[in-house]
Order: C-alpha cells, then structure tokens, then sequence
C-alpha cells in the first residue's frame, strides 16, 4: 500500500466525518491536512508517485468553494494516486465533484476513486439532520475498502464523473453576515474556528462582511446558540431547502 494522506477544508464538521471514516480501511494515515482554518492554508504541500491522497470539500451551490481554490495552487503532485470527494446538504453536488477532479489532474494527480456524500445543511438541520449516519459511514468504510482492492490489484481505468463543462454558474449574493445575540459568553469559540478569521478575537460581536463565507462554523459551533441568521432572503432559501429537499433521503454515489 502507499503512503495515505488526507487533504480536507470542513468548517461544520461534515467532510471531516465522511473523509475520517473512508480513510479508516486504507490503513494508517501518514499525514492529515486540515486546511479549513486559515493558518493550515499557508504551506506548499508536495506528494510524490508513493502517496494516496484524500480530498475532500463541502460543495457551495454546486461547486468548490472559492475560498480554498488559491491554496490549491499551493498543492503540487507527481503521478500521485488521488481519490476526491464532495459532502453536499441532499440538493445536488452538481458540478463540484468533476471540478475538484479537474483541479488536481492537472497538477500532477491521477483519479483512482470519487465519492459524492452528504451532510446536514449548513443553513438548516431540517435539512439532511444529522448526516453523515450510520449508513453513510458504512458506505465510506465500504469505499475504502473497494480503494485499497484497486490499488492492490492496480486495476486503474479513466473513471466517467457526473458534472458538466463549463461548470455551473458562480451565483453572488448579498453579503449577510451571521448576528450575534447577547447569550454569547466571550468563549471565543467561533473566531475560532471561523475559516477566514472574519471575526473579531476581540469583540465577537464584529464580523468582517467581506470575509465571511456563510460556511455557519460559528453558528453549528457555537455552545449558546448565539449566533445566527436575521435576513429574510436567508430565511426564504431555508424554507425552499426545506420544502424542496427536507424529506427526500439522497444517497452517497460512488465513482470506483
């Protein structure tokens, strides 16, 4: 077996999960890359023709998130065996999984594996609550273990990715940003873990709107529920996930 290694960007937890449990059958990790917090985002990483990465993203309406695409320039390959996955709140995953492929074949990686999971909304636990369960993990222990038959038996062919080219649309919204409630209790808990460092370590009343990326690690993390949502545009796109996707159970799809 090669060298495993995981590379992932998860502010609510999700693709942690999903990524955690895959990598369970493949044997032990050599390295773990937590890219989600912006300090993580600063060093080239290099793999070599002994490695098999993991990548995983959460998808943000249909694709890779924007944030994290300049530090993948910073990721360099060299006929690196990869498997990529997307962790989606049971709308769609769209383009997002063709376009994580993409991005890393063309620097030095080669696809052996996909995976399109899903997770609990961001916005709403009416939505996917509680995803990744029990039987999402097991599909992911399970497409670890079809991984490492593969790479034993180095049956390696060009895998067809749903998705398509030009990928979907970019769409830009307002720029809303989560309000603070007076149960906050200073425990720094969300400028903690905010992905861009959108808010303030000194008053986390105070979020940078041109930073924040609604990703809602503050809000899923927060131990009073203080932060959250007061935009009724907001509020309008929770009830059409709800309405639309809050009892349809979508199942993880595998591309092996």
């Amino acid at each position: 077996m090669k060298k495993i290694n995981t590379v992932y960007f998860s502010p609510t937890g999700t693709t942690k999960r999903v990524i955690k449990s895959i990598s369970m059958e493949l044997g032990n990790i050599d390295k773990e890359y937590d890219i989600t917090l912006e300090k993580n985002r600063r060093d080239l990483i290099e793999f070599n023709d002994d490695d098999l990465v993991i990548f995983g993203v959460p998808v943000y309406s249909g694709r890779v998130p924007d944030l994290i695409l300049e530090y993948f320039n910073k990721i360099k390959g060299y006929y690196t065996k990869a498997v990529f996955v997307v962790v989606y709140g049971n709308r769609d995953y769209d383009d997002a999984l063709l376009e994580l492929k993409d991005i890393f074949e063309s620097k030095g990686f080669e696809t052996i594996a996909s995976a399109a999971f899903i997770g609990e909304h961001s916005y709403t636990e009416k939505v996917a609550e509680n995803r990744p369960d029990e039987e999402d993990i097991k599909t992911a222990l399970n497409f670890g273990a079809l991984i490492k038959d593969k790479i034993i038996s180095d049956d390696i062919k060009p895998l067809k990715i749903k998705g398509n080219y030009p990928y979907r649309e970019k769409k830009t919204g307002d720029q809303i940003i989560p309000e603070t409630k007076d149960s906050c209790i200073k425990c720094g808990i969300c400028a903690e873990n905010c992905p861009t460092e959108a808010i303030d370590f000194n008053d986390y009343y105070s979020i940078n709107k041109d930073k924040c990326i609604r990703c809602c690690s503050c809000i899923k993390k927060c131990p009073t529920n203080a932060k959250n949502f007061n935009d009724d545009k907001i509020d309008k796109m929770k009830k059409y996930l709800i309405d639309n996707f809050g009892e349809e159970r979508k199942e993880p799809v595998l591309f092996i």
